[in-house]
């Protein structure tokens, strides 16, 4: 009649002891956040009470020894020291890895930031290990987040010009602006490493990018500007841009260097995620205001039958309505790109209050270490820093061509070309709402970012691994096909010429397969400067020093071919 109490009783039991036990991970969790909180705020006046030591009071060999004792071990996956875990062996892990905690504590002779030997130090170890390597990511997005704001909001900034001398050809300009820029300031940074303050640099172009959104942000709620006003000032913000994405970029891949290859892998990655993430925000603004505008379309019917066929007016409505809708989409764009500019800026705070990071910058930018290491790398090979940047791009030239050549190829049609193609039924009565122009172009971006931050994955499967120079060098060549495969399709750049590709599938897979080539021939080739044999241990950071610098120098060809390729299609004068 009724059920056995007892598997009711083990059932509650066992609820009983699970809740225990999470209501016990979680007590933990929090003590160490509290404690590595504690830490990060610690003042030097509250260390010396407390006699803590202070990171920026220890000289670069103890701050070392501690980072390689008690961090750098961290900063693997532990998972392959200990193995996976399977159902069958789950039941004890708490305990066994309580213990582990707890020796691993014990053994760090140098465990000044956690005053318990229980394991709770090494956990918040691992937290700031973790906590690090994602600041590094979101900086990372950040270094692009300049040059994917320039080129996707070219829908906003094409209605600011229209009907300007320079509503055809804005992509062309900003796209060389900044990348001039950015290469002249990225040199000059480079040159200027040395002596630099790299926390000075970030602040700086963080700095300078939320300036220049806000400024973006307050645009968008003027109904007209003056269009030759706002192309200055379009030029000025890209020449900005260009020079806080530079320093912004040399500040933090040197810093990255200081933590490790690890903290270099996330940047790489936060940069391959922020365009695919800005191209969606863009292409879901643009999304919902189109669709909101929909329904408001038939308000216009009885005004249309009043005017007995004077179009002109309803034209003129029309088109300030379409301005409108540009415009709010625009302000939600600008709106969460500064949403993520502040984000970066608050992650680097949290950063530089870490132990972690006031011990590597001790240790790695001690002002006489920095002396001495400079002294020994120069000595090394018997001659100064000068002939080895000079030596190791020899050594990588050619690596160094191809990657000029992949970007070089991608800068010319995108996206000052890419930009002006239109669905093939684009004012047709059974257009659908992704074939609308407002709609398509973000689409295309989107799918762009999308591919190319695919290409930058793909390497990281040892399937898709291939390093030979002469195959990546025929790939880097091989990529200048899709010039005329875009020239193909229903540009709306200007000139007579006929659409021969006449379907929008087979656009976007021309655009997908252009991007993906561009981020997985582009990270073969940083890939292959690596593992390149010639290379001694000490040149290969100058090595990818020198393939950025190609990289730059591709972008800025590629932006300056644009406008050729521009008056190849309309048989004008590019630049008006």
């Amino acid at each position: 009649m009724f059920a056995p109490a007892a598997p009711l009783a083990r059932a509650v039991d066992n609820a009983k002891r699970k809740y225990r036990q999470t209501r016990r991970r979680v007590c933990d969790e929090v003590d160490v956040a509290q404690q590595l909180y504690e830490d990060a705020t610690l003042s030097p006046q509250e260390a010396h009470r407390d006699g803590e030591p202070v990171p920026e009071e220890m000289d670069a060999e103890e701050a070392a020894e501690i980072v390689n004792d008690e961090y750098r071990p961290l900063m693997s996956d532990d998972r392959q020291q200990r193995g996976a875990k399977t159902p069958n062996n789950r039941q004890g892990d708490d305990d066994r890895d309580a213990r582990e905690d707890e020796e691993e504590g014990d053994q760090g002779g140098h465990a000044w930031t956690y005053r318990d030997g229980d394991g709770a130090a090494t956990k918040a170890r691992k937290l700031e290990v973790w906590l690090a390597q994602g600041i590094f990511f979101i900086l990372g997005a950040a270094i692009l987040l300049s040059w994917n704001t320039e080129i996707v909001a070219g829908s906003y900034f094409g209605e600011r010009l229209k009907d300007s001398p320079f509503e055809r050809s804005f992509a062309n300009f900003v796209a060389l602006t900044f990348t001039t820029a950015n290469l002249l300031f990225l040199a000059w940074a480079n040159a200027t490493q040395a002596k630099a303050d790299l926390n000075r640099r970030i602040l700086w172009s963080l700095f300078v990018l939320i300036g220049i959104l806000c400024i973006f942000v307050g645009s968008t709620q003027f109904t007209s500007i003056n269009p030759t006003l706002f192309f200055c000032f379009l030029i000025v913000s890209a020449i900005l841009l260009g020079a806080s994405a530079s320093y912004l970029q040399n500040a933090v891949v040197a810093l990255s260097a200081s933590f490790g290859p690890v903290y270099l892998n996330q940047i790489l990655s936060g940069q391959g995620a922020i365009g695919f993430v800005v191209a969606m925000i863009q292409f879901v603004a643009a999304y919902g205001a189109v669709k909101a505008a929909q329904p408001d379309d038939t308000r216009f019917d009885g005004f249309r039958l009043q005017l007995r066929g004077d179009e002109t007016v309803y034209a003129a409505a029309a088109g300030a309505d379409a301005a409108k809708e540009v415009r709010q989409t625009a302000f939600a764009f600008f709106l969460t790109v500064l949403g993520v500019a502040l984000a970066s800026l608050a992650a680097y705070i949290v950063l530089v209050k870490l132990p972690l990071y006031r011990l590597v910058f001790r240790a790695e930018f001690d002002p006489s270490a920095d002396h001495s290491r400079s002294n020994q790398n120069d000595t090394k090979h018997g001659g100064s820093g000068e002939s080895v940047v000079r030596r190791t791009e020899r050594k990588v030239r050619h690596l160094g061509v191809a990657i000029f050549l992949v970007f070089c190829v991608t800068l010319a049609v995108f996206p000052s070309i890419t930009a002006t193609i239109v669905s093939v039924r684009t004012g047709s009565p059974d257009a659908k709402l992704l074939q609308q122009p407002a709609l398509f172009v973000p689409l295309g971006f989107a799918v762009f970012a999308g591919g190319d931050w695919l290409g930058r994955v793909l390497p990281q499967w040892e399937f898709f691994q291939w390093t030979n120079w002469k195959a990546l060098m025929a790939c880097s060549v091989a990529r200048i096909v899709f010039v005329p495969l875009f020239l193909l399709c229903n540009q709306s750049a200007g000139g007579t010429g006929r659409t021969i590709i006449r379907s929008d599938i087979a656009f976007f897979a021309i655009m997908l397969a252009f991007a993906v080539t561009n981020g997985y021939i582009s990270t073969l080739i940083m890939l292959a400067s690596v593992v390149e044999p010639t290379l001694e241990e000490d040149e290969i950071e100058v090595a990818a020093t020198c393939l950025a610098f190609y990289l730059t120098l591709g972008l800025s060809v590629g932006s300056l071919l644009s406008f050729a390729v521009r008056g190849a299609i309309c048989r004008c004068n590019p630049f008006f």
